[in-house]
């Protein structure tokens, strides 16, 4: 029975793999080399500490907007919780996304579940609160871009185009499946894993249910906005480093609509949006702003880069001197 599933999960790695590199010769393909190597060597590097001290305090304010949900998960000694066992969970789950898809949220609950003995399931229910707050952010920042940018926009639009989904069928199947679950959990022989999967479900509720539960829910508000408004400036200071936003005349509110333009190519299901967000990136900079290849793909490299050593080595450097063992007896 493993066998297949690791097959399957073989299968997936090798072609997001695949796709990751078709769409970063797509997105290299008849840049300019010399010229590219022309505007990272000419970049003014001294705004690289600023793009640090951004990202991570960008990170330290999710973690702080984490506690308080975790803190509301019903168990007295959540209240003791730092941010900074918080904050390393949510840097180990950026470092686990850019090697596994998806997995980095996995991965930075087990790691506080496992230090502080708190149910994984809440935990994932707590995560599922901030993607929806998320997720809600990030659709009136795209709707918000095409509002701003409609006049430009149709060219790219153009380019993204998708081929149209047979969703009757793509229902239908979901239908099948649902059902199929249902029936399959009420047989007897289904009985234990109809137990866990309730127990897990019953957890991860009470892990959802902590954003009403909790006192602060302004805390939630601002702490997200400020938050996304941060990340605006981790695209928006590259801009800087390679001189483009003097080019094209390009605003703070430029680099909160490419930041959102970006995240498209994160969501794609490759190694830590390798290759998606190059393409996307690349592309709205030189359909919509008009920058030339070379300026646009040393930004895309830079910016994907820089934040993929950061996550990597903050993230080893935190498994390193504190690794997921619990704390809990410790403090007693």
């Amino acid at each position: 029975m493993t066998h297949p599933i690791r097959v399957r999960k073989l299968l997936f790695h090798v072609l997001s793999i695949s796709l990751a590199a078709l769409l970063i010769w797509l997105s290299l393909r008849g840049v300019n080399l010399t010229k590219f190597w022309d505007s990272l060597r000419s970049a003014h590097y001294e705004w690289i500490l600023p793009v640090i001290g951004v990202t991570l305090m960008s990170h330290w304010i999710r973690a702080y907007r984490w506690h308080v949900l975790v803190t509301s998960i019903s168990n007295n000694s959540n209240s003791r919780i730092p941010v900074s066992d918080l904050f390393s969970s949510v840097m180990i789950g950026n470092m686990v996304n850019y090697a596994l898809p998806r997995v980095g949220e996995v991965a930075r609950c087990t790691y506080l579940s496992a230090k502080r003995k708190i149910s994984f399931s809440a935990l994932l229910g707590t995560v599922a609160v901030e993607r929806i707050a998320d997720t809600l952010v990030l659709g009136l920042g795209l709707f918000t871009t095409l509002l701003l940018l409609h006049g430009r926009f149709q060219s790219l639009s153009e380019q993204l185009s998708l081929p149209e989904l047979p969703w009757g069928w793509i229902g239908f199947g979901g239908l099948i499946i649902a059902l199929t679950i249902y029936f399959g959990l009420r047989l007897k022989l289904a009985a234990p894993l109809r137990m866990r999967l309730l127990s897990s479900v019953k957890l991860f509720s009470d892990g959802f249910r902590t954003i009403y539960r909790t006192p602060q829910c302004w805390r939630l508000i601002w702490t997200t906005v400020v938050m996304w408004l941060m990340y605006g400036l981790m695209a928006y200071i590259p801009l800087l480093i390679f001189d483009l936003q003097a080019t094209v005349s390009l605003s703070y509110l430029d680099g909160l609509a490419i930041m959102f333009i970006g995240i498209l190519g994160i969501l794609v299901p490759t190694p830590g949006g390798v290759g998606s967000f190059h393409y996307i990136t690349i592309l709205a900079l030189t359909t919509i702003y008009g920058i030339d290849q070379p300026g646009a793909a040393a930004y895309a490299v830079f910016v994907h880069g820089a934040q993929l050593i950061l996550y990597l080595s903050v993230g080893a450097l935190i498994l390193l001197i504190s690794p997921a063992t619990s704390r809990v007896k410790s403090e007693r």
